[in-house]
């Protein structure tokens, strides 16, 4: 017959033989136990947490009442119902009934609550251990807990640590680099890592690069890839000749155009002639869209003095047909921006030859009003008098955006042209009020200049 202890343990022997044994601690180890590891299954475990509840009472022994001469255990209430009623009548009901209670409420019983005890335990919860980093840091990666962890093992800088990483990713790169969470890891692993892994990132990245370029997670990887790679000028070229295959692509798309823009930041002038001579031979076609103008501008920025005048005669060329775009206007002021004298007077030239169809255009006429105020005297007067020939000057009085023009040269005239060109606007005068923008022009005129009204005015 089985002793009151078997029973005690593995309960009544005649029960169904598919009802599996009660189980506890002593069948669980079957070996001695580090106290850290037994202590979850002690019965005496976490005492301290319930010795102040009602009802608990520690170390009490009682006579055996059942006649069997063993006796009891010490008797300990030490459930999770009372920890919880505990916690709400002790700590949450009083904080609620408290007199000093405020808009706050019980905010103040958390004045010396240790957050950074706090952090690590309940901070992230997630699947993977440290120990993971060593076996599953691909899956680890596409995860935004297991990502995070893994970053902060790259922070360590503990060279067995990256090199064991980096060897489980190397297969996986550009998957990771277009990832939500694996691009950060791999931006953190290019920072951290020496000459050998950057090389083995570049082969792998150079295959695929502008796929990878053009994705939303994958453009901010492959820009942390070209900074660091500048430090390493042999590989340079590995990614100028892949970039180069789609430049067009890249710069005119809104996350490849970021990656061009980057190359034009972090590496030296003379590695960036691949970018120039793309828009050079594109200049219409990259000026005109929304990004790449964009890009220009930043390669004005970055230019070289020879790269630099090279892309200004090419913007010049096609000057008449970018001021008329509302994106390739933006090209054109920005190099009259430069204030360069010789630049600018080129590009009055080739305006004063369209002034009147330029002029009544909404993007265009911006900018020969900003020409016409960022040139030298001589050039300033060359073209008020194109702007004031009859035939010009009829068609521009009366036109929504080329008055504005008008405005601005009546503004910069010299004394002679200035008679001059009132003169013609006089005898023009009763049909402004005719039409709808001339109304606006007529009575803005005569205030500025009250001769117009002169009964003898423009008389030869």
């Amino acid at each position: 017959m089985a002793s009151p202890f078997y029973h005690k343990i593995f309960g009544d022997t005649n029960r169904s033989s598919s009802a599996p044994p009660l189980v506890d601690s002593n069948t669980l180890f079957a070996f001695p136990m580090d106290s850290d590891y037994a202590s979850p299954f002690s019965r005496n475990f976490g005492n301290d947490l319930y010795k102040d509840l009602p009802g608990h009472h520690e170390n009490k022994q009682e006579a055996d009442t059942n006649g069997s001469g063993i006796e009891d255990e010490p008797v300990h209430t030490c459930s999770t119902t009372a920890l919880v009623d505990n916690v709400v009548n002790n700590c949450i009901r009083e904080d609620e009934n408290s007199p000093d209670d405020t808009f706050y409420g019980g905010f103040s019983m958390m004045a010396n609550f240790n957050a950074a005890n706090f952090v690590p335990e309940f901070y992230g919860y997630s699947i993977f251990t440290p120990q993971d980093v060593y076996t599953r840091a691909v899956e680890m990666a596409k995860d935004q807990s297991g990502c995070r962890l893994l970053q902060k093992k790259l922070e360590e800088l503990n060279p067995f640590t990256i090199q064991t990483i980096f060897e489980q990713l190397a297969e996986h790169v550009n998957e990771l680099m277009v990832d939500p969470f694996g691009n950060y890891l791999i931006q953190k692993l290019i920072e951290v890592s020496e000459e050998p892994i950057i090389s083995s990132i570049i082969m792998s990245v150079s295959i695929e690069i502008t796929q990878i370029s053009l994705n939303a997670h994958g453009t901010r990887a492959v820009q942390k890839l070209l900074e660091i790679c500048s430090q390493y000028p042999k590989y340079i070229y590995i990614l100028v000749n892949a970039l180069n295959k789609d430049i067009i692509t890249l710069i005119k798309d809104i996350n490849g155009n970021h990656v061009i823009q980057k190359c034009l930041n972090v590496f030296e002038k003379n590695y960036n002639n691949f970018i120039y001579e793309a828009a050079c031979k594109n200049m219409v076609d990259i000026a005109t869209h929304r990004h790449g103008c964009c890009v220009l501008q930043r390669c004005i920025d970055a230019a070289s003095p020879e790269q630099l005048s090279i892309l200004i005669d090419n913007i010049v060329e096609n000057a008449v047909a970018l001021v008329k775009d509302a994106f390739g206007n933006y090209v054109v002021q920005y190099i009259i921006d430069l204030n360069s004298l010789s630049v600018n007077a080129r590009l009055a030239l080739i305006f004063m030859e369209s002034m009147q169809d330029l002029s009544t255009q909404k993007f265009s006429s911006n900018v020969i009003e900003k020409c016409l105020q960022q040139n030298s005297s001589e050039i300033q007067q060359a073209m008020i008098q194109e702007i004031g020939k009859p035939k010009n000057l009829a068609k521009m009085l009366t036109d929504q955006y080329a008055n504005y023009v008008v405005q601005r040269a009546l503004t910069l005239a010299s004394p002679a042209m200035l008679v001059k060109m009132l003169k013609e606007i006089k005898s023009m005068m009763e049909d402004l009020k005719k039409n709808q923008f001339g109304k606006r022009i007529h009575a803005k005129l005569l205030r500025k200049y009250p001769e117009l009204m002169e009964k003898g005015f423009g008389r030869v």
